[in-house]
């Protein structure tokens, strides 16, 4: 193997996929194949850094739920988040960044209505760094899509265990 490429290979971040099958699945495995990841776990040594793609009103199967109801959208939206989080042992406590797409900026009063009660139960502070834009989603049917970026540091048995973990 070329010098260059064993010396990319060794210095390069362990990373793996996110996934919560139970509740989504792969999108790759969809009837319509989308070629993403949920999210990927990047492994700096003492932390995990999460990159959450942008989540939306889905169920486990990737059709959207809650159709024409803003409101249930934007709730189905942050219990998919919060499954993904969940899945490598981090909250919303974790979480550094979002980036808020809505297909008609007119609901941004409402969206973060929702945003911040759900923030308030989940007892951030201080809430996530954010941006929010108006967005053509993927499909017609999405109202509100989310992704996020959070750090969770590593449980001591972990980091020794982190070869074999990512």
């Amino acid at each position: 193997m070329h010098k260059f490429l064993r010396e990319k290979k060794k210095n390069s971040i362990k990373k793996k996929a996110i996934h919560v099958l139970k509740i989504l699945e792969e999108p790759i495995n969809y009837p319509k194949p989308v070629s993403f990841s949920r999210g990927i776990c990047a492994d700096l040594g003492e932390f995990r850094l999460l990159f959450i793609s942008g989540t939306a009103s889905v169920n486990q199967n990737g059709n959207t739920v809650q159709k024409g109801d803003f409101l249930g959208q934007t709730r189905k939206t942050f219990k998919n988040l919060t499954a993904l989080l969940k899945s490598e042992g981090a909250s919303w406590s974790d979480v550094v960044k979002t980036v808020c797409y809505l297909k008609d900026m007119r609901d941004y009063e409402n969206f973060n209505k929702i945003r911040n009660k759900f923030y308030r139960q989940q007892k951030l502070h201080p809430f996530p760094a954010s941006t929010c834009v108006e967005a053509n989603l993927c499909r017609q049917d999405l109202l509100v899509e989310i992704e996020a970026v959070a750090i969770v540091k590593k449980l001591r048995k972990e980091i020794g265990n982190a070869s074999h973990k990512i």
